[in-house]
């Protein structure tokens, strides 16, 4: 019994090192805001969804190489994410009320935003979101 547990817990350990070498491959280049976002709000209580988040922008990375703000953007956006379901839910277990949740969070009353402003975010965090899906659902697909 002894063995197997030192097994398993070599096994946690080396499979907690490589999301943190993938975490730091993700923000490699970015301010030390975006890596401690990464390892101080959603590794701890998720480190399914922080290797999802470095899973994707290793893969933006790869394929389009992104500009450095649009990767602080993702991991910003995708952080935030996570943190409104206060870590509990994994990407994949999230729904579509879920999410028109979290987009409807950025919504304003006329009189705090008589300009609309909002409006932007909400579209561009949506914009963002529906990329970030269909990459999470649909991984093998160009």
């Amino acid at each position: 019994m002894g063995i197997s547990t030192s097994i398993s817990t070599r096994t946690c350990s080396t499979d907690s090192f490589l999301v943190e070498r993938k975490m730091e491959a993700a923000a490699d280049g970015l301010s030390l805001d975006c890596l401690n976002l990464l390892f101080k709000k959603v590794f701890p209580y998720s480190p399914t969804n922080a290797k999802t988040i470095a899973d994707y922008v290793l893969a933006l990375r790869a394929e389009t190489n992104p500009a450095d703000h649009y990767r602080t953007d993702i991991i910003h956006l995708l952080t935030t994410f996570s943190m409104f379901f206060k870590n509990q839910k994994t990407f994949i277990e999230i729904s579509r009320d879920d999410l028109l949740a979290f987009l409807d969070s950025f919504r304003k009353a006329e009189s705090v935003d008589p300009l609309h402003r909002w409006i932007g975010t909400y579209n561009v965090y949506r914009i963002h979101l529906m990329r970030f899906f269909k990459w999470l659902y649909y991984p093998d697909i160009e």
